[in-house]
Formats: structure tokens, C-alpha cells, sequence
């Protein structure tokens, strides 16, 4: 069965449980990869397959918040992968994690950095999403999923140094493309 993008997001928000088997089978065994890597020495192969069939309730239940205006769906399976798998690598660490309570918590201030920060990392994924395929693709295999330059370059077929070049021009363009949004935005205020 293929269907396109469109149609499964589709059919995943009317839970339709055939296009939850699709997207599955589509993206099960790369973020099943992307939750080993992050869980690393952490936790054992169940404890990855646990964190990614979560992962897949998760998208199950939150279809609704997906907009593809801000990110493929991919991108979008990526990030809850990330920060799902960093959940479940931090309570299997043997430490009692400490919970203070800090008044900073409340303040305005910190609130609103975290919505800045929240909004820069989807203006960061939607400008990287608009680029081509091999690029996107180095740069998302660096970034969230942690490999190496080398890896990188053996999986794509390409030198070291092409996948160097290639994401050091990555790199300055979304610098150049970030700075030209801010400066719109700082020019509407």
C-alpha cells in the first residue's frame, strides 16, 4: 500500500488504524535507529522498543497538532522520537532526578523565552525543510540523530569533505535566513 503524506495524515486524524500500520512501517525502523541512538548505553533494545511504540501512540493521539506548515511529518515523527527517547533515557539512570521548586519558574521572563526558543526551532526546521533533499538530509542525520561525518558520508555516497562542504553551506544560509527573519521581525514592531 502507498498512499501520500496528505491522505495518511488524513486518515491518522479520523484513526483510521490501517494508516497507523503505514506509518509504522514507513518510519518504524528509522526512528526505532534515531531512539537507540539517543538511548545508547542507556537502556536495552525493549526498553527502545517500548520508547518507540510510544513514540507511534504518541503521533496516534497528537495528529492533530501536526501542521505541515511548520515541518514534514518525518521531521515532525523525529522530534517526538527525540524528546521521547530523552524522557525514557532519564529515568533509566540510576540518579533520583531532584525536583526543586524555583520561583523563576513563574516569571514572565523564562516563559517567555521558552516560547521564543519553541518558535525558533520550528522557523529553523521549516527553513531546513525547504531545502533539497541531500542537505536536509545531512543536516537532520547530524543534528538529531547524531552521527558522524563519516557515517554520514557512507550512508549518501559522498566524501567526507562534500558532506563537511555541504553542511558548513547549510549552515551559513540558515544563519543568513534567520537573520533576515529577525530582522523582519524586529522591522514590524
Amino acid at each position: 500500500m502507498h498512499i501520500s503524506e496528505e491522505e495518511l495524515i488524513t486518515r491518522l486524524k479520523i484513526k483510521d488504524s490501517a494508516a497507523l500500520e503505514f506509518l509504522m512501517d514507513r518510519y518504524g525502523s528509522t526512528m526505532y535507529l534515531f531512539a537507540q541512538r539517543i538511548l545508547d548505553s542507556y537502556g536495552s533494545r525493549e526498553d527502545v522498543e517500548e520508547c518507540v511504540s510510544d513514540v507511534f501512540i504518541m503521533a496516534w493521539n497528537r495528529i492533530d497538532e501536526y501542521d505541515p506548515l511548520r515541518s514534514s511529518l518525518q521531521t515532525w515523527m523525529y522530534m517526538l522520537t527525540k524528546y521521547r527517547a530523552l524522557d525514557c533515557r532519564r529515568k533509566l539512570t540510576d540518579r533520583p532526578q531532584l525536583v526543586v521548586i524555583d520561583d523563576d519558574l513563574t516569571n514572565s521572563d523564562n516563559l517567555e523565552r521558552t516560547v521564543i526558543q519553541k518558535a525558533e526551532t520550528e522557523e529553523i526546521l521549516r527553513i531546513v525543510d525547504s531545502y533539497g533533499s541531500i542537505d536536509r538530509t545531512i543536516f537532520y542525520k547530524k543534528y538529531y540523530l547524531y552521527e558522524s561525518l563519516d557515517m554520514i558520508a557512507s550512508a549518501l555516497g559522498l566524501t567526507r569533505k562534500s558532506v563537511e562542504n555541504r553542511l558548513r553551506r547549510t549552515r551559513n544560509a540558515l544563519k543568513e535566513q534567520l537573520i533576515l527573519a529577525w530582522k523582519e521581525d524586529i522591522s514590524h514592531e
